[in-house]
């Protein structure tokens, strides 16, 4: 299909429910359009535009193909401590009788978000908790809802909460399956949601409190607005807003309030949010996950934040966040999730190391290694400040840099396989022999150990079928040009 046909779906998507789409996404675009045209005997790309506008069962049968939901259970456990030790005991004091608080999970793909709040509050309060709050969460994507509605999940969707969590409230049906106890399922309520439609259905109004997290990477700035500005139509007057720790920054837009408490941070509706209350001395049930260290994020000169002690960053979250956003081509907001974290300091360069590795994505290489080269002079035994270096080199065509710091890294950590094959690929034209054992271990240890990030802390997201396969393929290569060594007394 031609990209200029392309062009009028890519309009309609983002007119109507905000997703755009990059060089890499508009291969997803191709293959669901292929996929749908098929599915409804569609014959020219013409005929099913016209069918796509006029049927919305069917633009919605295309939108389930373009949604990623890439999610788990007690993601950013710090905002979950948040919610049942500050936010909810807060909204209790004063609350009439029989009027419960209400939470909206918005984007809650598979509904791993929503139940994580209705566990962490169950865990928290117990079965009371049915009479104090009222858990609903939206999706545009109709099978995700499905998903969410069975209550089922693999081990995949559990790698951030403990098996004592889990046994707890999940019922084993077969081998790595698992189903949420009806307990906690009817405390949720599903919706479909478009977040850009001008009228949110009648059961999406009056929440007190509304998660949008780790949805407004996927998109650009007005439409993260006008998204907002809907949520805020949704909320009580008094109503908090909370987003994953790397996105604050990036939609403080104007249409919410920017609030500190405890190191954290999220958005108000009204400019003068109640003064936070201690929370009832009441301890956290030893169940419940410990929370991460919160991200604090910086404040502009023009409004300065005191600090009494700086926070430190959610750093599983803010790599998850780069991650997303480089994969969508996104570097600039990738840059502005890093730049929204605190200066790193002697003992923590890890800020740094994630500037660094954005900016070598934009091919902006001399600030690359002033940071890379900054995390070294603080840790010369820094992976991945050593990795950073090495790949900058490599760009620059300085090959002997380069090896000299891929060397160091297989010095200090034998088992990073992304630094072998790089090692092998510049080696293979001057050391055949070296690079074939260089290839050799970067196979055996990506079969052992398929990391997409190469063992490093970051986020280099590889293509680990495709590096396997060039491994395999270059190690035959030199097997096969090696020269035959002949035995004593051979005489062919």
């Amino acid at each position: 299909m031609p990209r200029r046909e392309l062009q009028p779906f890519k309009d309609l998507v983002a007119q109507r429910c905000g997703l755009t789409f990059d060089e890499v996404s508009e291969a997803n675009l191709l293959s669901a359009l292929h996929k749908r045209m098929a599915a409804t005997g569609a014959e020219t790309t013409a005929t099913y535009f016209t069918r796509l506008i006029a049927d919305e069962v069917e633009f919605h049968e295309l939108v389930t193909l373009l949604t990623v939901n890439e999610t788990y259970f007690f993601r950013e456990p710090a905002q979950l401590t948040l919610l049942v030790e500050g936010l909810i005991p807060r909204l209790m004091t004063g609350r009439a009788a029989g009027q419960p608080i209400r939470i909206l999970s918005a984007g809650c793909s598979t509904g791993e978000e929503p139940y994580s709040i209705a566990i962490a509050l169950k865990e928290k309060f117990g079965d009371s908790v049915g009479h104090l709050v009222s858990i609903c969460a939206g999706d545009i994507d109709h099978r995700a809802l499905t998903t969410a509605r069975r209550g089922e999940y693999g081990e995949f969707s559990f790698r951030a909460l403990s098996p004592n969590l889990r046994d707890r409230h999940f019922v084993s049906t077969e081998p790595r399956r698992y189903v949420l106890h009806e307990g906690v399922r009817s405390l949720v309520e599903f919706h479909h949601l478009n977040l850009l439609s001008p009228v949110y259905p009648k059961a999406i109004r009056g929440f007190d409190i509304v998660f949008f997290r780790n949805v407004s990477i996927y998109f650009d700035v007005d439409t993260r607005r006008a998204i907002l500005a809907n949520l805020r139509a949704a909320m009580t007057e008094t109503g908090i807003l909370v987003l994953g720790a790397s996105e604050t920054l990036a939609n403080d837009l104007g249409v919410f309030h920017l609030v500190e408490e405890g190191g954290g941070f999220y958005f108000a509706k009204t400019p003068s949010p109640p003064e936070p209350r201690p929370a009832p001395k009441r301890p956290v049930p030893a169940r419940l996950p410990p929370a991460p260290p919160r991200m604090e994020v910086a404040r502009s000169a023009a409004a300065p934040v005191p600090r009494r002690s700086p926070p430190t960053v959610d750093w599983a979250a803010a790599v998850d966040s780069v991650r997303h956003l480089l994969r969508r081509k996104k570097h600039q907001e990738a840059l502005e999730v890093v730049q929204a974290m605190p200066a790193a300091s002697p003992a923590d360069v890890r800020s740094w190391l994630l500037e660094s590795h954005v900016r070598l994505q934009m091919r902006q290489f001399a600030e690359a290694a002033a940071l890379a080269t900054r995390a070294v002079d603080h840790d010369p035994w820094s992976v991945d400040a050593l990795m950073l270096l090495a790949l900058v080199a490599k760009w620059q065509g300085d090959e002997a840099a380069a090896i000299d710091r891929l060397k160091a890294i297989v010095y200090s950590k034998p088992d990073c396989w992304s630094a072998h094959y790089t090692l092998g690929t510049l080696l293979q034209g001057g050391d055949p022999a070296k690079a074939r054992r260089a290839y050799a271990t970067a196979l055996r240890q990506v079969v052992a150990n398929p990391d997409p990030d190469g063992g490093m802390w970051l986020p280099l997201d590889l293509p680990v079928a495709d590096i396997r396969f060039l491994c395999e393929r270059r190690c035959a290569e030199f097997d096969a040009a090696a020269p035959v060594v002949p035995i004593a007394g051979d005489r062919r």
